[in-house]
């Protein structure tokens, strides 16, 4: 829900006043170009110091739109498994299974990050292509 608002937000500020409507292969090719940057953005989220979950961005795609989405997504998919992944660091477990703990909670997220990016995409590309 997070990643949907922010994408939105984001689109929607460069969306023209009177876009028309644009065909799948419109789309279509604006996608093709999202997904030549969409993998530039290297980075994580972690927690601050307020214990809110933050995106820490190494390097960007190059392209503000995907860069927010890719942030968005982390944190919205992340967000609801932060307590247990703090609970799974801070346990007296031996690092090899908090490390193991840890990579399944990922595990199980990464088809939430996987359809936020799918669908923040094709919103990217579906105003872009109206543009």
């Amino acid at each position: 829900m997070i990643i949907a608002a922010l994408t939105l937000l984001l689109v929607q500020s460069a969306a023209p006043a009177a876009a028309s409507t644009p065909t799948e292969e419109d789309v279509a090719r604006e996608t093709a170009a999202i997904d030549k940057v969409f993998d530039k953005w290297q980075g994580g989220v972690y927690k601050k110091e307020d214990d809110k979950l933050t995106c820490r961005m190494k390097q960007s795609s190059g392209d503000q739109a995907v860069d927010l989405l890719r942030c968005g997504a982390m944190i919205g998919c992340y967000a609801p498994r932060a307590e247990e992944l703090d609970t799974i660091a801070s346990s007296d477990a031996p690092a090899e299974d908090r490390k193991a703990q840890m990579q399944e909670v990922m595990d199980e997220v990464q088809p939430c990050i996987e359809k936020a990016h799918r669908e923040g995409k094709r919103r990217i590309a579906i105003v872009r292509a109206a543009e």
